[in-house]
Formats: C-alpha cells, structure tokens, sequence
C-alpha cells in the first residue's frame, strides 16, 4: 500500500495516455497510484460514461423504438434527406343525398334540392418557422471521479430525453400558437379539486372538436402545459384509469415553457415532419472534450418542419 507523500514511479500499468476525440493528435497523460485496469477505474472514467451514455442516446434516438414513441406521442413523418415535408391532402365528401316519392313516375317526380357541388379538398402546408431542436450538457470531470452505476446513468439517460421532448414540444406549441390558420377558442380555465378540473377539460375539448378533421377526441392528440399533468394523473386515479389518456380518450403529449394552451392535432394530419440526415438517422449526437471546463460537451439535435396550415380550398 502507497503511503502519503511517496513517490511512485510511473510504470506501464499505471499510465493511461487518453486521446482527445476531437483531434487524435492530441490527448492527455493520466498517472494513478494503482494499476489501470477496465475493471477497475470503468466506474470512475468520465470518457466511459460519456462513450455509454451516447450509444445508449444512438441506439435509441436512432432507433424504431422512438420513431414508433413519435408517431404515438404526436402525428408525424420521417422523409429523407433532401426532401420537402409532405402536406396531407385528404378528400371530403359533398352530400349528394336526395329524398323522393318512388311511387310517382319521372314526369310528376317531386324531389328535395339537395347539395351537388364537389366535394372539397382539405390540404396542410408547413409553417414558415421550422425548428432545430438542439440541447446541451456538460459533463465534468470532477463531478464523476466518485464513481458512477448503472442506475444513475439510466436515469441521467431518462431525465434527458424527457426533457428534450418537453422542451421541443413547447417550441412546437409556441409554432402552432402564432400560425395563421390556427383556429382558437378562448375559455376560462377550470378551477377546483382535480376531477373538476379534468371534467371542464374534457367537456371543452368534445364540444370544440372539428368535425372536419375529427368526430371524437380520440381523433385528435391533445398538446397541453405539464402543469396539468399531476392534476390530470390525479383525476385518472380518482377514476380509476390508468392514465391521461384513458381518461380523456385521446393521446396526450406534455409541453414545458410559455403556456400557450391546450392544442387539438387531429391524427389525419401529418403535423410534424423530421428531417433524416444523409446517413437515414434523425438525431445527432456528438461528445466533443471542453478542455477549458475539464469536461465533455453532449449534445443532440434534430430538424424538424411544423405541418399546421389547414386550409379548405
């Protein structure tokens, strides 16, 4: 055992030469007291967390996984690079149902004017704000020289997408909130224990549904500020539900920052358009070394266009 203050002369099991991933021509020298092994310094070297929590990010980022998560959290589409975000375009059908007496002849007919025009086309175009969604973590040296398990990683991994899709999902309502063809309806905001607010909620919502686009709440996924989260999860257990959505009957997708409000996507609608990169993935994430900080700069980002221009031509 090294006693305090003794010098120990550096030897092949106790040099690590780190390269820096930015610039393999340059790295660092690191010199411990005992002998680098991955068994023994893996729960205390920065770069392995940094290296695990990427591929973790890669893995499922870049995955079916979240692409499936998307598509149910909020109606979307993944097009190739290169190309243009695809606006829907979904036919309506003009009523052209007439009532007549099938006992008079065709000269005596008395029939019922009913509506002929064609029937109407209903198409979506992006908005003319698209959104980066770009965040970033430094992770220190220092704060992971104590060691690191398995647990805490998963839940640094957890709390970073989780906010990630929080934030990006208010930019999006922050979008949607200022889009010319966005219809809005002002209401007093419920008050009162949770089920009487989730009650207010779900009655303004189905008496404000657009028939045009949707029949029922479960047409539609509903974007909301996370404040209502606990008092909603509250009243689907006054219900007993087992979530938001089974007690409202519609997808829900939280939203952090500026409260814009309650927003109805209807599902026939492609609303969000990610941008794949030239490698097929939607996500970049990148681990750079901050030399300065003594630390790893993480950070992840994707494009995406906001569908949201409804028109009826």
């Amino acid at each position: 055992m090294t006693k305090p203050f003794e010098y120990v002369a550096p030897h092949v099991d106790t040099v690590k030469w780190r390269v820096n991933a930015s610039n393999e021509n340059t790295g660092s020298i690191q010199f411990n007291t005992a002998d680098v092994r991955p068994e023994t310094q893996a729960a205390t070297d920065v770069s392995v967390y940094v290296e695990a929590l990427v591929e973790a990010a890669e893995d499922y980022l870049n995955g079916d996984e979240w692409r499936e998560a998307a598509m149910e959290a909020t109606p979307c589409e993944f097009r190739p690079a290169g190309s243009e975000a695809t606006g829907q375009q979904i036919i309506t059908m003009a009523d052209r149902s007439v009532a007549f007496d099938p006992r008079k002849n065709w000269d005596n007919e008395t029939i019922d004017k009913g509506e002929v025009l064609a029937g109407s086309v209903i198409f979506t175009e992006a908005t003319d704000t698209a959104l980066v969604i770009s965040h970033r973590a430094t992770i220190l040296d220092h704060n992971l020289m104590a060691g690191f398990t398995v647990q805490s990683m998963e839940q640094t991994a957890d709390k970073m997408l989780r906010d990630i899709e929080h934030s990006a999902a208010g930019k999006v309502a922050a979008i949607l909130a200022t889009a010319p063809s966005t219809e809005s309806v002002s209401e007093a905001k419920p008050t009162g224990k949770p089920a009487e607010i989730a009650e207010d909620l779900i009655d303004i919502l189905t008496t404000h549904v657009n028939q045009t686009v949707g029949t029922s709440l479960s047409d539609f996924v509903i974007l909301l500020p996370v404040s209502l989260v606990a008092v909603l999860e509250r009243a689907a257990q006054r219900a007993g539900q087992d979530s938001i959505e089974d007690l409202i009957g519609a997808g829900v997708q939280p939203y952090t920052g500026t409260d814009h409000g309650i927003f109805m996507l209807p599902k026939l609608f492609t609303s969000l358009s990610y941008r794949e990169r030239q490698d097929g993935s939607v996500w970049r994430i990148e681990a750079t070394r901050n030399p300065n900080a003594q630390g790893w700069d993480l950070e992840i980002m994707a494009v995406v266009d906001i569908i949201a221009n409804g028109m009826v031509k």
